[in-house]
């Protein structure tokens, strides 16, 4: 009960739904349910930050200094990586508290296209 459900109504065409017999309108007696497990693998994304840059179009065509700024780069928990909180998050819960070694844990991010 705790896990989220999608429904999918599976319905007949609206000529159907007039009765052979009588040509009367038939209507809903009932359904069956049947429920399917599935199971969605870990999903990913790349996160892109475009740091916009300005310049004084001023100072640029009277040649003198022009000055740019820029948004602060975004703080990252390993300087120089793409490395995320979250990914380093998964690969010390796989390595340490399910005992998944790393060359495993390679195998199964190439299966998702990530080298």
């Amino acid at each position: 009960d705790h896990i989220p459900r999608e429904v999918v109504v599976h319905d007949i065409d609206e000529a159907d739904k007039v009765c052979d017999c009588c040509q009367g309108e038939m209507h809903i007696m009932g359904k069956d349910v049947t429920e399917k497990f599935v199971f969605v693998p870990a999903t990913t994304k790349v996160e892109e930050h475009h740091r916009l840059k300005y310049a004084c179009r001023h100072c640029q065509e009277n040649e003198t200094k022009t000055p740019i700024k820029q948004a602060p780069p975004v703080a990252s928990i390993l300087p120089k990586s793409y490395a995320t909180p979250s990914i380093l998050a998964q690969l010390i819960t796989a390595k340490y508290q399910h005992g998944l070694p790393l060359y495993r844990q390679e195998v199964i991010f190439s299966q998702l296209g990530i080298k």
